[in-house]
C-alpha cells in the first residue's frame, strides 16, 4: 500500500466511477483499476461494492475512507508543518483564510501594502475550515488565522484580535415575499425555514435571542453553501451569508437584505501564543496601525 494508491481510492470515492478518476487524475482507466486491485489484495477486503453504479463503499471500504481522511489530513499537515520549518530563517508568515467565508476580499488589498512595506517577507496562503486552522495554528503550520469571531477560538486559548464588524446578510430568491424589502423586522422572520452551513447555526441562535421563539423558525442543516444556496432557490428558504460571497453577490436570482440593525458578525486575526515567529507581529502591528487610522477593511 502506497499514497499514490490511497489518491487513487479517494479519487474513485468521491467520484464513484474509475473512468471518472482517471480523467481527473490525468491517466488511464486501466491504471486507476490496476492500483485499486493492488491496494485491496494488500488489505484482504474489497473497498467497493463492483455491482453498484455509481460504486459505493463496503463497510469496510467506509471505514477506511474515514480513517484513511484523517491520515492523510495529518500527513498534509505534517508536511506544512516542515515547509514552516524550513522556510523559518526565510522570514515566511503563513496566513489561512476561514472556508465559507471570504475575508480575504478585504484584507488582500492590505497584504498587498504590508509586502510593499516588507518585501523580504515570504507570505503563503491557504484556505481551510475551522478545525484544519486549528489544528494548523497548535503546530504551528500555520501562523494567522482570519476567520469569523466564533467562541472555540478563545475557548482553545488563541489569542483574537478584532479587524472589523461583518453586516450579516439574509439571502432569499429575488421571488421570496420579502424580496420586496430592504430591512427586516424579527416578526418578518417568523415561521420562515433557514438552510444553514455549519459553524453559521448558533449564529440563528443570536440574533433570535430575547426577541421571538426559536420555535417559529424552522432550521435545516445542510453541507456547503452551494446546497444552501439551491435550497433557497428551489424550496424558497433563506440562509445566511458573507456579504462577499460571490455566489450571490450580483446574481439576478437571489435578493439580500442586511441585520445589521440587530446583528453584527465580527473578522478576526487568530494566533497562537507560543508562535515566536517574528513576522506574526509585524504584520499585527501594520494591521494595528490601519485601524487607528481609521481605515476600514472593506473592498473598494
Amino acid at each position: 500500500m502506497d499514497l499514490k494508491q490511497i489518491k487513487y481510492f479517494f479519487f474513485i470515492a468521491e467520484t464513484g466511477n474509475i473512468t471518472k478518476a482517471a480523467e481527473l487524475l490525468y491517466t488511464s482507466q486501466p491504471t486507476v483499476s490496476r492500483q485499486l486491485s493492488l491496494l485491496e489484495r494488500d488489505l484482504g477486503y474489497p473497498l467497493f461494492d463492483r455491482d453498484s453504479k455509481p460504486l459505493e463503499l463496503t463497510k469496510a471500504g467506509r471505514v477506511f475512507y474515514n480513517g484513511m481522511k484523517d491520515a492523510m489530513s495529518q500527513i498534509n499537515t505534517t508536511v506544512d508543518c516542515a515547509k514552516n520549518a524550513a522556510d523559518e530563517n526565510n522570514n515566511c508568515l503563513s496566513i489561512a483564510f476561514q472556508s465559507g467565508y471570504y475575508s480575504e476580499y478585504s484584507l488582500l488589498p492590505v497584504i498587498d501594502k504590508f509586502r510593499k512595506a516588507y518585501p523580504n517577507v515570504h507570505i503563503r496562503f491557504d484556505k481551510l475550515l475551522s478545525t484544519d486552522m486549528m489544528n494548523g495554528l497548535k503546530n504551528e503550520s500555520i501562523d494567522i488565522c482570519i476567520g469569523r469571531a466564533f467562541k472555540h477560538w478563545e475557548e482553545a486559548g488563541f489569542n483574537v484580535q478584532e479587524l472589523n464588524k461583518i453586516d450579516t446578510q439574509i439571502v432569499m430568491s429575488n421571488k421570496h415575499r420579502l424580496a420586496v424589502k430592504d430591512s427586516l423586522d424579527y416578526d418578518d422572520l417568523e415561521g420562515e425555514t433557514f438552510y444553514l452551513t455549519s459553524p453559521n447555526g448558533h449564529q440563528i441562535n443570536e440574533i433570535f435571542q430575547d426577541h421571538c421563539s426559536l420555535s417559529h423558525v424552522n432550521q435545516f442543516l445542510v453541507p456547503n453553501s452551494e446546497i444552501a444556496y439551491f435550497k433557497v432557490l428551489a424550496y424558497n428558504g433563506l440562509t445566511l451569508s458573507d456579504p462577499n460571497d460571490p455566489s450571490w453577490v450580483n446574481s439576478p436570482y437571489y435578493h439580500a437584505i442586511s441585520i445589521s440593525s440587530f446583528y453584527k458578525d465580527s473578522c478576526v486575526c487568530v494566533t497562537t501564543p507560543t508562535n515566536l515567529n517574528p513576522a506574526i507581529k509585524l504584520f499585527k502591528d501594520f494591521l494595528t496601525i490601519f485601524m487607528n487610522n481609521h481605515f476600514t477593511l472593506n473592498p473598494a
